[in-house]
């Protein structure tokens, strides 16, 4: 009967995760993942068939908490709150947000990501401001907030000193948000 590991999956999974939340991902191994758990890698390697696995259910879990953070009421607003939650988990989160974001990983944070996407997308579905726009419509704005929230998070996940608090943050993404939401809505009852 094969041995019993004292450690689960998810276990395993946290440890990698704050092994790069500390030192991003030249910092985890299987060297310091089995020292985080005070284990050889053979618990590891029972859960896992290799440290890119690893990797990715540390890319997974690091959406799953970005998507908590964008449903976190901020405003009130929902759409607000999304834009505003991504860029707060960059700051908050400094080493994860960078870590997803990087050449190798930025396909797995695409492929998790794409799934929040189309949940708060889904979620805006009786969203006062988007009544009335196609579907399209709807996409061209959410995607230009999007690439928005994107620039803000990056500067936001590796500022100048004191660049950025939340109050700054909240009220740019209002701000942003607002601009993108007029701007377009105005060029799409614009005749061509």
């Amino acid at each position: 009967m094969p041995p019993k590991f004292k450690f689960t999956r998810d276990e395993i999974i946290e440890a990698a995760l704050t092994i790069v939340r500390q030192g991003g991902w030249p910092a985890l191994t299987t060297r310091s993942l089995a020292d985080a758990l005070n284990a050889s890698a053979r618990p590891i390697y029972s859960y896992f068939g290799s440290m890119a696995e690893v990797e990715e259910a540390v890319v997974k879990k690091t959406v799953d908490l970005l998507y908590r953070c964008m449903i976190r009421k901020e405003t009130g607003d929902p759409w607000h709150d999304h834009g505003i939650g991504y860029v707060l988990f960059a700051m908050e989160e400094r080493a994860l947000f960078r870590a997803v974001n990087d050449e190798r990983h930025i396909p797995l944070f695409k492929t998790y990501g794409d799934a929040i996407w189309e949940t708060l997308t889904a979620s805006l579905k009786d969203y006062p401001p988007f009544i009335g726009l196609s579907a399209e419509q709807v996409y061209r704005i959410q995607l230009h907030r999007w690439l928005f929230a994107h620039g803000m998070a990056f500067s936001a996940s590796n500022p100048p000193p004191d660049t950025w608090t939340k109050d700054k943050i909240v009220a740019a993404m209002q701000e942003g948000s607002q601009a993108i939401y007029h701007g377009l809505r105005q060029q799409f009852q614009s005749p061509p």
